[in-house]
This record gives structure tokens, sequence and C-alpha cells, in this order.
């Protein structure tokens, strides 16, 4: 009965069941979970609380605690509990991507003995997204007796700093967790990028003078893959270009002799500049690297090598012939965007309306049937990520990933051929060409690409053209209300004349880091956001070539025009939601567009990263 959404008799059901045999823990979990579903959380808690006096090793009724005590504001409480779950059953990916998921606003006022190792084993899983849980991990770090003392030691991000870089490498080689961190994401932290900055400019000043010693390499191979990774966002110096300038001549010198090139030559370059682009490099690949050195050469020259080789596979599907695309599509060959190195890829696949009506989504789709075998298209897949994590969350999908970008294709592919998808395929085309594709689509997503074109409206169109009667899409467009800090920095840089350059960029977000010290607020709101941390993302972000920005009735006017119906708003955080059902309690304002405009306005950062939405066609 539960899984025909028959709630309130599943839950007579349940309650028969516990009145038979009331020291039945699955029947109390099961009651949990439909008591849940019927937006009935307290019970719901009650009900996992039986289950688990009954019970208290049952790891399910741990993590659907956890899942209530979540959707309750309860974030610290739901951590402990989906933890728990993990403990007794650490296989289970589902519990791992709950886990993370409750840590995403997380910050950490004390720590335990086993929370790092937790944390550590938290990154690795495939479930997880790194990017969504590096804060609450920066927050748990500075607890740390030497991370805190070395992020003092550098908070001035002045190079002059007297310490050796040796024994500051040393110590942090000693935390696992943060190298881990920084090898696979970008850390959106202003104090730990100064204190980055600093050992950097401190790890090429000892190289160039030959003192680097073996225990600090796994401190500065991570430092060079994160480097690469964040497309060497942080500034340099004068003096440090002109360092950079004489290693990267050291070691063609010593491959053009054939010689032995040493890992600490390797890692500072490759902190400051991608290997892949000297005429050594190919050279360098071939040899025999082992541990972190090896990451490194993998990263930075044998993946971008084969990403070249990738792009002559990728079939182009329609002409780039309009203007505003062709320079959209420059800016992301420069920038394929973004750099990832894992994502979080869902454990098991579900039918479309199955995750659509299942939380914390909800939507009501009316007499909606799930194709078994859907046909997805993903307009805009970047390098992707977002067709990724689509493939996996929808059972029997069939994915086609479109993008005007062949380096982020080529990219997308790379990252897809290792994870052995075998369901996605990928093609160059530009959106407002596709309406000739004689294809059509059960689901189309279009998240982030809509407002980056001329016209948006008559991209949408074509979009909806290629999807079926009854079929579904999901989209997403920027806030004009939440994003007036995007537009107030996007002034300054029209006004100071910043270009789109990697050392215009640089400049340019140290001038906002500079406000930011000075008390600006709108400065401080733009370097609190995690695109700001990489070259690609702080360029799509503040320095795109094209972006249009929307309000709600102008949303709720295309719809109609489309003849779209709006289901509901897809949040990655909740207390936003839950403070909009506390406004409007009743059930069909969710949705109300008009509802949700009140809301915003009263609330303008509910969508400061997009809305992102799924509608129907009528």
């Amino acid at each position: 009965l539960k899984g025909l959404g028959k709630l309130d008799e599943a839950v007579a059901s349940f309650h028969k069941a516990i009145s038979l045999k009331p020291d039945y823990a699955e029947a109390h979990n099961n009651l949990g979970n439909a008591l849940k579903d019927l937006g009935k959380l307290d019970e719901a808690v009650a009900s996992y609380h039986e289950a688990l006096a009954i019970k208290p090793d049952y790891a399910d009724a741990h993590f659907n605690l956890g899942n209530a005590l979540q959707d309750l504001g309860k974030r610290e409480e739901a951590f402990a509990c989906r933890r728990r779950a993990v403990s007794i059953n650490p296989q289970n990916d589902l519990f791992w991507a709950g886990l993370a998921s409750s840590l995403e606003t997380l910050s950490f006022a004390s720590i335990d003995d086993n929370l790092y190792q937790d944390l550590l084993h938290l990154l690795e899983r495939p479930t997880v997204h790194p990017s969504y849980v590096i804060r609450p991990i920066i927050s748990a770090l500075r607890h740390h007796p030497d991370f805190s003392r070395i992020v003092e030691l550098t908070g001035s991000g002045k190079p002059e700093i007297g310490f050796n870089y040796g024994d500051v490498a040393e110590q942090l080689s000693a935390i696992p967790l943060f190298l881990r961190m920084l090898e696979l994401s970008p850390i959106y932290d202003l104090d730990i990028e100064r204190m980055l900055t600093v050992l950097r400019h401190a790890m090429l000043e000892e190289t160039i003078e030959g003192k680097i010693e073996k225990k600090v390499l796994p401190f500065s191979t991570a430092l060079s893959l994160h480097c690469f990774t964040n497309e060497y966002v942080f500034p340099e110096t004068d003096e440090e270009k002109e360092a950079v300038e004489q290693l990267q001549q050291q070691i063609a010198a010593l491959v053009e002799k054939q010689r032995d090139v040493p890992p600490s030559l390797v890692a500072s370059l490759g902190a400051y500049r991608p290997l892949y682009g000297f005429p050594w490099s190919r050279e360098l690949s071939e040899r025999e690297w082992t541990g972190g050195i090896g990451d490194v050469i993998e990263r930075q020259i044998s993946e971008p090598l084969k990403e070249q080789s990738l792009r002559s596979q990728i079939p182009r599907l329609t002409s780039i012939d309009n203007t505003v695309s062709q320079s959209v599509r420059e800016q992301y060959e420069e920038n394929p965007y973004p750099r990832w190195i894992k994502t979080g890829i869902r454990d098991k696949g579900r039918a479309i309306g199955a995750v659509l009506q299942m939380a914390p989504l909800r939507l009501d789709l009316g007499d909606y049937e799930s194709p078994e075998s859907p046909e997805i298209l993903i307009a805009g897949c970047g390098t992707g990520q977002h067709a990724l994590i689509t493939a996996s969350r929808f059972s029997n999908a069939r994915v086609l990933a479109v993008d005007l970008s062949l380096s982020s294709l080529s990219y997308a592919l790379r990252k897809t051929n290792e994870l052995g998808f075998s369901n996605i395929e990928y093609a160059q085309a530009d959106i407002m060409e596709l309406g000739g594709l004689g294809r059509q689509f059960d689901l189309i997503e279009c998240s982030g690409v809509l407002h980056h074109l001329g016209d948006p409206l008559a991209g949408w169109r074509v979009l909806v053209d290629l999807l079926r009667p009854g079929g579904l899409m999901m989209i997403g467009l920027y806030s004009e209300t939440a994003r007036q800090d995007i537009v107030s920095g996007r002034a300054l840089i029209a006004e100071k004349g910043y270009t789109a350059s990697p050392e215009d960029i640089r400049q340019c977000r140290q001038k906002f880091i500079d406000m930011t010290k000075d008390g600006n607020p709108m400065m401080a709101k733009i370097c609190s956001i995690i695109d700001f941390f990489s070259l690609s993302e702080c360029r799509d972000l503040l320095f795109h070539v094209q972006e249009h920005r929307f309000t709600l009735p102008q949303i709720k006017s295309a719809l109609k025009s489309l003849k779209l119906e709006f289901l509901g708003f897809e949040m990655s955080d909740q207390s936003m939601m839950r403070k909009f059902k506390e406004t409007y309690p009743k059930k069909n304002a969710l949705t109300s567009l008009s509802q949700w405009h009140k809301f915003e306005l009263k609330n303008p950062d509910t969508f400061k990263g997009m809305y992102q939405f799924w509608c129907k066609r009528i």
C-alpha cells in the first residue's frame, strides 16, 4: 500500500501488524517510513525509536531516524544517527550519501577520536560528492592542533613570513584527511587559500634552492594536484613567475639529457602550470613513477592527452552558427566547466516517477506513468557530472548528452569511460539548432544553460518540441533576486576593465578578497560562493560572455506560453523548503509560483544557486 502511495491505508496495516506482534522492529521501522512520507515527522521519529528499543543495532532504523531528524532541521542529531548506521553497515552506499547530506551545513563545535577517519572514508564513497562536504571537513580540521596552528601562522598571506617549508609540509603530510581533500576538490575557504598560496611560494623557493626532502612529498604532490584542479586560481608574484620559468627550463634540460627528474621539481612546477602544456610532457609520462608523483603525472599529463585523443570520437549533431553560441563555445573550450575528480553516483537507479515522488521532492505527478526505458536528453552537459548523475539516478535510462564545447565533452567522455558507464552518448550540438534532430525524449534536463543563450525562451521552445507529450523537464535558471551580489560584481569588473584572461581573473579575485576584508557585504557574499574558488567556475560565475536572469513571474509566463505544467522545485537546502511550508501550509502552495515569488522577495537568498524546477508537457 505504501508503494502504491496509499499511505493512510499503509499506516493502518502497519498498526495492525504491530498490534499482533509488538516486538517486531521492522514493522515499527516501516510505520515510521509511512508516517514520514505523510509529513508526520514527530510520529515517525517515535516509531523509529520504538524499532531501536527492540533492535538497537538496526542500521536501517538508525538511518531512517536520521532522515526524519534532518527533515525536522535537527542536523547534528541526524548526523549522529546516520553515522551510527554506517558504523553498523559500512558497505551501504546509501547510508554514506545520507551522512554526507546531513553534513552539508554542519560546522563542528567539537570532534571525537574517530571523526577524521570517518570523514576520510566518506570522501572515498562513490555516492558522495566531495564538494558538498568540504566546508564541514574544514570545520573539523580546525580542531586539529597542527592544522589550526599552520593556518594561523600563514594567516597574513605574506610569503616573507619566516618558517621552514619542510617542517610545515611534513606536519600536513601526517593529516591524510587534509591531503585527500586537496586531491579531490577546490577548497572553499579564504583562510585555507591564503595558507596554500604561502606554502606554494615557500615550496617553489626551497625547490629552486635544492632543499626539498622526500618527507614533504605527500603534501607537495597533493598541493600540485589541488592547483591543477582549481586551474591555478591562486595569485602569484613576479618573483614566482621568474622562478617557475627557471624550474621548467631545469626540467627540460634534464629530460633532454635523459636524466632523472626529481619528483620535487615535477610537483613544484605542477603547482603553478599544467604539465601537459610543456613539449617534454609526453616523454615524462612514459617514464616509471611511483607514489603521489605518479598521480600528478597521470592527472596532469596522461589524462589531458587522453582527452585530446577522444575529441575526434565525438560526433557533431548540429552546426554552431549563432554568434552568441560561438562566443559561449569559445569560453568553454578555454575553460571546460567544471574540472572535477569525483562526483556523487547513485547506488541504485529508480523509475523516474518513483524518484520524483519520494523524499525530498514528493512531486504530485498526477496520471504520469514512468517509461520502462526512458530516453533522456541532457541539454548542456558540460564536463559530464550532470549526465552521470542522471544516468545513475534513473533506471534503464538511455542518455544523450550534448554541449557546445569539445573540451568539455572529451573530459566528460574520459570520466564516463573510467566509471564504466555505457548508457551515455555524447555529441557536440547547439540547443538553438536541435529542432532538426528527429528524436523525442521522455525527459529533458537543462540546468544552468538556457540563461546563457542569446534568446533563452527560443531555446527552451526548441527543447519542448523535443519532449514527448506528457514528458517531464527539469530546468535551471538564474534568479534576478538572488543574484544581486553577482550583478554588483559584474558591474565592478566592467568598471575596472578586467578581461576574462587567467591573469585578470586572479587580479579581480584578489580585489574582491581585499574588499571583503574591508567589510564590503556584497563582495563577502561573492567570496563565499564555491564557484569563486576555481578559475573556470569563477569565469562562469562573474565573467560569462552572456547572462540572463529571471523572476518567478517571468517563468510563470514562459511556462504558460510553452504549455508546461509547473510541478515543483528541487532544492538542496531543505531548510528553505521547510520555511516556505510554514509560511504557506496549504499543499497546493508548493506549486504556486505567485506564492513562491512573495516568499523569495522576503527571503532573497532562497534560490541563490538557481531556480531548479520540474515541469510536465501538457
